[in-house]
């Protein structure tokens, strides 16, 4: 098989995808886009490690293509977003050892392995398939032995290498699947705490009514838990500190969330959870609103969950949902578990959000409602996303849009039934806030507003 032919196997044109809750691909997506797109994954698989520094930031040259070809981005629009982080990243060298199946958990977390990993996981991907791969190398009894760690090491790195294999998962490329086991097995364990043996075997019955937004109302009312007690607030590491000081008590709301019971209520459950921690944690009445990185990250990654849960058996998806709701939650205690003013967020008229600046055409007489001519303000906010820099806010509003699709029909007193204090006032809205608070955050690029002054929150 030629070099050409096996890189055309491991990474085709990306398939639509197909596991339940996943988003499809928006109108726009062409023959040309698809294979335009493959091409420039393939050049990135050759080309470029997975790391683009020692400190381990993450290349995200595939997320920004993959997310813009799904949201019906033009093919001229995937070389430029290509060419912004090829710049930057660093040469994929030879690997100074073969990783084999005897030796794979000897080279963990060192960077200068990753062709080799990359290569393995390739292999055992072509051999024995997406799903075996994921279920033997990250969720397995012998993934998870002390020093191995993989399932930690998967939620690691803000949650990065889940993300990565997610998008192997969502659009069936192999290729990606191994670039995001790789990422997996050189990413520092950084749940060490978090994921303790008994985590594995959930010693404690969980209340299977239990919603994942009253996990957090009563993380939220626990004193020892608040800024400053939580986690370190001056600590560059603050996700670590949060599991040094309080993993354990942590680990004890978490105990208390059941996984079972239907795929699609565990889903919006997470989804809800993710975009609260993301939202409410950013607004204040009369404040500019913070988009924080951090939390940020949650909600990007909650789109590969039905994807990757597709791939796993029954125990193993259950533990996929189990340290998705924890990863998130220490986070959120990391940086400061900031409380929620929900009522407040919600008196705001949702019809006066804000959206791109635009120019209004001057409607014929026909038109059915000319004191409204952009109806859909999601074709506005996501067509701004796709022409901006930073891949990060197209990932988030494509988030947005999806679970607004899911869930925007949602009604106040969804929620009600929640223990979070004021949850009866959430409503299928709060995707449409977020993405236009989002936007307005990182400026308007398309429509002209510089974004070098835009940057994402760090520290609230």
């Amino acid at each position: 098989m030629s070099e050409q032919d096996y890189l055309q196997r491991i990474i085709p044109t990306p398939a639509t995808p197909r596991a339940p809750l996943a988003p499809g691909l928006w109108p726009g997506a062409t023959a040309s886009s698809a294979k335009e797109v493959a091409r420039l994954l393939r050049e990135n698989h050759v080309k470029f490690h997975c790391f683009f520094n020692d400190e381990g930031f993450h290349n995200h040259l595939a997320h920004h293509l993959l997310a813009a070809y799904a949201l019906g981005c033009s093919e001229s629009l995937l070389k430029p977003a290509y060419d912004l982080h090829a710049e930057y990243q660093r040469p994929k060298k030879e690997s100074s050892e073969l990783i084999t199946d005897q030796n794979w958990t000897k080279y963990l977390g060192r960077h200068g392995y990753y062709p080799g990993y990359l290569e393995f996981f390739e292999s055992q991907i072509l051999q024995n398939g997406m799903a075996d791969c994921l279920e033997k190398y990250v969720f397995s009894t012998e993934a998870n032995q002390p020093g191995v760690e993989m399932f930690g090491r998967f939620f690691s790195g803000l949650v990065h290498p889940m993300i990565h294999f997610g998008h192997g998962a969502e659009f069936e490329l192999p290729g990606l699947a191994a670039e995001g086991l790789a990422m997996t097995a050189l990413t520092k364990n950084m749940c060490g705490g978090l994921f303790k043996p008994s985590f594995f075997t959930q010693e404690t019955p969980a209340d299977p009514q239990l919603h994942a937004l009253s996990v957090a109302a009563r993380i939220l009312k626990d004193p020892e838990l608040g800024y400053g007690k939580g986690a370190d607030p001056n600590s560059n590491a603050r996700f670590q500190d949060a599991i040094k000081r309080s993993g354990e008590r942590l680990s004890t709301y978490f105990r208390q969330w059941s996984p079972e019971g239907s795929f699609e209520a565990k889903h919006e459950e997470l989804v809800w959870l993710v975009s609260a921690l993301y939202g409410f944690s950013g607004w204040r009445k009369d404040e500019e609103f913070k988009a924080n990185f951090f939390t940020l990250h949650l909600v990007t990654s909650s789109l590969f969950i039905s994807s990757i849960h597709t791939l796993l058996p029954p125990k193993s998806q259950a533990l996929l949902l189990r340290g998705f709701l924890a990863t998130a939650l220490t986070y959120w205690v990391g940086h400061g578990r900031r409380d929620f003013t929900i009522q407040d967020f919600f008196a705001e008229d949702v019809h006066a959000l804000v959206t791109p600046p635009h120019t209004d055409p001057k409607p014929a007489e026909d038109a059915l409602d000319a004191t409204h001519l952009h109806q859909n303000p999601w074709f506005a906010i996501l067509q701004s996303a796709l022409n901006h820099p930073d891949e990060h806010l197209l990932k988030i509003q494509r988030s947005f849009a999806h679970y607004a699709a899911l869930y925007g029909t949602r009604e106040k007193g969804c929620l009600a039934q929640t223990e979070l204090l004021e949850a009866a006032d959430i409503d299928g809205t709060l995707f449409l806030r977020l993405a236009s608070l989002t936007g307005k955050a990182k400026a308007w690029v398309r429509e002209g507003e510089p974004s070098h002054d835009a940057q994402w929150n760090r520290r609230y």
